[in-house]
């Protein structure tokens, strides 16, 4: 009996411990290829992670953000505002989450077009323009809610698309952008040789 007994205490240790040998290199793998089995598996890892494991929480958080962006991609921009803001919970100052999460809601007030929720949106995009200063797209939104704001504003609108274009941006906003602040240039100097 004691025999069995130190066996099975030799075995589950040795279960355990190639287990957790092979199952540690794969999380982060995981995270970004199969999101949905790491958070199935949050609770337990983050339980791991206070003292011992603090890297539990970067394979988490990079899971949640992968998911979000599949759901953005979707266009289930409630399931990624979701998953972004679980992101938050798990590390109130990441900065992929927060950005993320201020655009989304700056596009979610830009759709609804009141000059109250556009001027919310601006707000939120300037923020979001903070924290990621080597990308374009906040600026790029923020021109664009001028331009839905006040289509005649035009020293902001140029501003701002000029802001976005001197940052990253994808090549098909890239090109709106240009096309878009051409255009505010044309029509700012019709206006002021109108007024002359």
């Amino acid at each position: 009996m004691k025999f069995f007994s130190l066996f099975l205490i030799i075995l589950t240790f040795i279960t355990l411990f190639y287990s957790c040998a092979i199952f540690e290199p794969n999380l982060k793998t995981l995270s970004e290829t199969a999101p949905d089995v790491v958070v199935a598996k949050q609770d337990s890892l983050l339980a791991l992670s206070k003292e011992k494991r603090p890297e539990f929480v970067t394979i988490l958080t990079t899971a949640h953000i992968n998911i979000a962006r599949r759901a953005e991609k979707s266009g289930d921009i409630s399931v990624a505002v979701d998953e972004y803001k679980k992101v938050l919970k798990i590390d109130p100052k990441n900065k992929t989450a927060r950005y993320e999460l201020l655009v989304l809601e700056g596009l979610n007030l830009y759709r609804k077009g009141s000059k109250s929720a556009l001027w919310d949106a601006i707000e939120l995009f300037s923020k979001a323009a903070s924290i990621d200063a080597d990308s374009g797209i906040a600026n790029y939104w923020i021109a664009k809610s001028y331009e839905k704001k006040d289509s005649k504003d035009f020293e902001l609108i140029i501003e701002a698309y000029e802001k976005a274009l001197t940052k990253k941006l994808p090549e098909d906003i890239r090109q709106d952008a240009e096309n878009a602040k051409n255009i505010a240039y044309k029509n700012k100097t019709t206006l002021d040789k109108f007024w002359k």
